[in-house]
Formats: structure tokens, sequence, C-alpha cells
């Protein structure tokens, strides 16, 4: 790793994280009456932040975190793709890249600063993690949507990890060790409720205490006792006699004694609730009062506004560039500066954040009928075994067929199946002599760069292609 993603990730992990509490924390509270999701955002100082009613039907581009510093405009990821669905999200570094929020169809996803570690290896498209959370929210509407595409799109920056939820009731927690997705749902995730620690890990640790399968007395007065242990009592707790806002936040009060933002999604009412250290007054907006057709302009609400309170709907205004790049310099400003790390210019990484989303939807997509002939790396012990492919991929009133080649005589012109091109990414399956391969690519330059998984193996392969 090179010394200035190093040092940015460690200056950044530093800031996101308070060893006095339980740092930042995402739950799902759901009983037959409401449903909300909640989050506390814990850091050392006082966070700037912006909200964003970001529209559907909007042409996006990918960026990795070596794209976004460096002042060379590199063809290294030209991941492009269309949203589906508009969201709201509360970003710290500008316009598309949240630090979480929910989709108009109740997808809700956020981070946490955690332990995983980002596949550096495998030749996948890949997003900068915050991006990575706006492309799950412009293009999925369910948790099944997204644990099912996890192996599309590769992750890059530091370590995060996510919860996400959806409106039907299901959660998950998302962490990558060594770029592996491991994933926690259904039964083995019991408590809807994540924070900085490995979910497993702290599942263990509840089950100490009484109502979680041990002997412990749990006290939710005691300034000692763990705030994961105090919030998965009060959600197994709740019911519906309460107001689930108010006692989300009650959650959120136990999870963290003085949070820098805190954020209630009521997904049966579609509205939002947040408070910030600086300003605790709760503030509410409703989904249903914002058009998410791209038909009208970006809004926007900085969280910090003193002026606000109650219903804020009437202070969002149209997206100003102007006050994107405020804002994302006040928040690079608080933790990188050009003596700190000389291989970062600030200047240039604000730049590029701040100009991230322009990106006229008239671009012309690059056609992927035809031959596309190149090389692939399969995984084995030591170096990977290097076979030339040859992929031919023809188009039928709209509808796409193909086969796959190699020299070997592996594939004798298998067909590839379940063959689409959408959100930006390559995808099919295809199998041979007992063997099944899930593949995944981006289409950049005339080229196609992707990943393909096969069945009982589990490293992954690599292969760039060629149009002729």
């Amino acid at each position: 790793m090179k010394k200035f993603n190093f040092l940015w990730i460690t200056i950044f992990a530093l800031l996101l994280t308070d060893a006095s509490s339980y740092a930042c924390s995402s739950f799902m509270l759901k009983s037959k009456n409401g449903q909300i999701y909640g989050h506390n955002l814990e850091i050392g100082g006082q966070m700037p932040g912006m909200i964003f009613i970001n529209k559907s039907d909007t042409q996006k581009k990918g960026f990795t975190w070596k794209l976004l510093t460096s002042a060379d405009k590199l063809p290294e990821n030209n991941l492009t793709w269309v949203s589906k669905y508009g969201s709201v999200t509360f970003n710290a570094f500008g316009r598309e890249f949240p630090d979480g929020g929910m989709n108009e169809k109740g997808l809700y996803i956020w981070e946490m600063t955690g332990k995983s570690s980002f596949d550096t290896v495998a030749n996948r498209p890949r997003l900068f993690m915050s991006q990575w959370m706006q492309y799950q929210l412009d293009n999925y509407h369910s948790v099944n949507e997204v644990l099912q595409n996890l192996s599309a799109v590769g992750l890059d920056g530091w370590n995060w990890h996510f919860f996400v939820a959806d409106k039907q009731g299901k959660a998950a927690s998302i962490e990558f060790i060594d770029g592996m997705a491991y994933v926690n749902a259904e039964n083995n995730l019991p408590i809807p409720l994540m924070g900085n620690g490995r979910y497993t890990d702290d599942l263990s640790f509840i089950k100490e205490f009484k109502g979680f399968g041990g002997q412990i007395e749990l006290d939710l007065t005691d300034p000692n006792l763990p705030g994961f242990v105090k919030a998965a009592k009060l959600i197994s707790d709740y019911n519906d006699n309460e107001n689930i806002v108010d006692y989300g936040f009650g959650i959120l009060g136990h999870l963290s004694s003085n949070p820098k933002w805190s954020v209630i999604f009521d997904v049966v009412n579609m509205k939002v609730y947040f408070k910030t250290a600086a300003h605790k007054n709760i503030k509410y907006f409703s989904l249903k009062s914002f058009d998410f057709t791209s038909a009208t302009t970006v809004k926007t609400l900085d969280i910090q506004n003193a002026d606000l309170d109650g219903d804020v709907t009437p202070h969002f205004s149209d997206f100003s560039q102007a006050d994107n790049e405020a804002l994302i310099r006040a928040v690079i400003q608080k933790v990188l500066s050009k003596d700190s790390d000389p291989d970062i210019d600030p200047e240039i990484l604000i730049s590029n954040l701040a100009n991230a989303h322009m990106l006229k939807k008239d671009q012309a997509e690059t056609p992927i009928k035809g031959i596309w002939t190149g090389y692939a790396e399969y995984p084995t012990t030591g170096e990977p075994a290097k076979v030339d492919w040859k992929i031919e991929i023809d188009e039928t009133n709209g509808i796409l067929s193909g086969s796959l080649s190699d020299n070997v005589g592996l594939f004798d012109g298998a067909k590839l199946l379940n063959l689409e091109y959408k959100n930006g990414i390559i995808s099919f399956t295809t199998y041979t002599k007992g063997y099944i391969f899930k593949v995944y690519s981006q289409l950049s330059e005339q080229k196609i760069r992707g990943i393909f998984e096969i069945s009982n193996e589990p490293r992954k392969g690599n292969f760039m292609l060629e149009q002729h």
C-alpha cells in the first residue's frame, strides 16, 4: 500500500472513531405498525454535512480513490450507469459521495468504520467506497438485490463496512476480508444492529447477557455497559405503545452520549428525522415532498444550519456547485493538508470530488456487440495460469446472446447465459466440464475488464479483452 493511502486511512479512521463510546452505528427497528432505520455518526469534532435529494434517470460516472487523488485523467475506471431510483443521502464528501441514506423504494445503506480490507488485485470494476453506496441506492430496491450483485463491483478506500435494510424488513451486515464479502443476514442477523466491530464478534459478546442466552444482568443505566448491548435490549423490548421515532432516538442516545449526527428514517411514512451535536433540536422532512425525477433540480440542505427547526422542507434549495465545493473543502481541511501528506494535493482532491457529478446524459455507451479477444488469468497456486479468451456477442431485437471460446479446449463455444449489460456492468453465466463460471466486467475504452468466479473455487480470476 502506498504511503499516502496509509496516512490518509490512519488520519481519517482516527477522526471517525471515538474511544469513549460505541462510535458509528446503524440499526433497524420493525414492528407490526412501524419500521425505522437509525444511524449515529460519531467523530472527534463537529462534522459538516449536507442532505442531497438525488435524482433518478441521471447519468453517473464511477471514480476510484486513485482517480480522485490524481491530477491526470486516467482511464482506470470509466464505469458508468443511469440511476434507476432517486434517493435521500447525508453527505460529507459532496454530491455523489454519501455517508449513508435511503432511496425512494425504501432501501437503506450506511457505513461504519470497521475492519474491512478491500480487494486490490482482482481486475473488476471498482468504486470509491462512498460512491459504491450511491451506486447501490441508484440501482437496487432490496437487500436481496444488493447481495445478489455484491461481486459485480469492487470497492477501494479505507476500512468501512456496511449495514443495509429494506422496506420488506430484511437487513444485512456487509464486511470485506481480503476483498471477499462476508454477509450476515436472515438467521445469521438475529439483532438488526451494527457498529464498528465485526458483527459476529459483537453477537458473541451479547450472548453473555440475560435475554440473549447468558446470565449477566443487563442494566440500561450502567454507564460502563457497551452501547451495542443497550441498543440490542431496547430493540428486543419495543412494543407498539410507544412512538417509534422517539423510541429510535432513544436507542441512538444509548449508543452514544453525544453523537455528531443522529438520523432516523421512517420507511413506512417515508419521513426523515435528524439532529446534530451542535443543533440538538429534531428536524424532519417527507420524501413525498420531493420530485425524484430528472425533470427537476437536485436539492440540498446544510444540516448544520442553526436556523432549522421542525419541518425543514422549505429550506431545501437548488444544488449549488459553490456550496458543494465549500462542504468538501471544510471536510478535507479537517483531515488533510499539503504539509501533512505531500503525496496528496488537497486542491486536486477537492476539485475532483466537487466535479465528479458532471457527466452529460447523452454520452454514448460503447456497443458490446462484436468479437472480443484477449486473455484470462485463472487462480492457481503461485502464478496465475494465463489463457487466450474469445467472446462473441450478438444482439437481436434488444436481446443479447453470445459464446466463449479459449485456446486450451476448456470452452468450445460455450453459450453465455443470463447475458446482461446494465448498471454499467456486463454479466453472464456459463458452464463447462462440470464447472460453473459467473462473469462480471466493465466496458471502458473498447476494452472489457473483469473477474470470473468458479464454482467450488474461493479465489477469483481476471480477464481483459479488446474489441475487433
